[in-house]
């Protein structure tokens, strides 16, 4: 396959970020997967080759201050200048409020809203420049509206969802494009593990609580990790007009 553009997805071993590659891959684009378990990547990458996807591998922490230009580093070592970004890393602690720690925000924050906006700043020159290129956060309804027990969630999800649309404000008319893709609870591991701490409470078996977290979707039911990435790759094929895409809908479509 003749990759026809670069693209840089941050969260990629696995799930939501696996598949996401994998639809921009099936699109033409050339991959870096980005995260944290060097073993992971490269089964990654191998899946992904199978397929005779064009793929490279960047092992690094990103919650690190100076993560951002390394991974823009690596990716024009090993593909080229990177034309679509995909911010999909994060992390979703559950706790009450009050027990929602000073650690556990910072660390929501630095890769829901600091990396974003970090690799914005070391790309959008060159983007601007080329007068093309395509910012994609995964957000979600909790960057909406709120649900209980997530509280630092909740806050890094907003405020990922804020700085798109001032982004996409910013960037008007410069060819460049930035979305927030605002699915509702994904069937993950992620999801899976909150589902089974549940359970461990003993008010609930995994499936019900699955079932509960499904029924707070508008759609009333899970979604798939290969829905949002089919989301995810129409967006940065057609860069239509919009910022905000609400999946949790049926039909799917922008709110703003």
């Amino acid at each position: 396959m003749n990759a026809t553009s670069v693209a840089v997805v941050t969260g990629s071993s696995r799930g939501i970020g696996l598949e996401i590659a994998r639809a921009l891959g099936r699109a033409g684009h050339a991959i870096l997967l980005v995260a944290r378990d060097v073993a992971s990547l490269e089964a990654a990458r191998a899946s992904l080759a199978a397929e005779g996807i064009l793929a490279a591998t960047f092992a690094c922490d990103l919650r690190d201050a100076t993560a951002a230009q390394s991974v823009l580093d690596a990716a024009r070592r090993s593909l080229g200048e990177p034309d679509v970004i995909v911010n999909n890393a994060g992390t979703a602690p559950t706790a009450k409020l009050e027990a929602t720690t000073d650690a556990m925000l910072d660390e929501t924050l630095a890769l829901h809203v600091r990396l974003p906006l970090a690799l914005a700043r070391a790309a959008l020159p060159g983007m601007k420049q080329r007068g093309a290129g395509c910012m994609v956060q995964i957000a979600s309804t909790a960057g909406l509206r709120a649900f209980p027990f997530t509280t630092a969630y909740t806050i890094a999800k907003h405020a990922m969802v804020g700085l798109t649309r001032a982004l996409a404000s910013e960037l008007r008319g410069s060819g460049v494009r930035a979305y927030a893709v605002c699915p509702g609870f994904v069937d993950t591991e992620i999801t899976r593990g909150a589902a089974a701490a549940v359970a461990a409470r003993g008010k609930l078996t995994i499936e019900q609580a699955l079932q509960r977290m499904a029924e707070q979707n508008e759609t009333r039911r899970m979604h798939t990790t290969v829905e949002v990435a089919n989301a995810v790759a129409r967006l940065v094929k057609d860069r239509p007009d919009g910022c905000t895409y609400l999946l949790d809908r049926d039909p799917p479509g922008f709110l703003d």
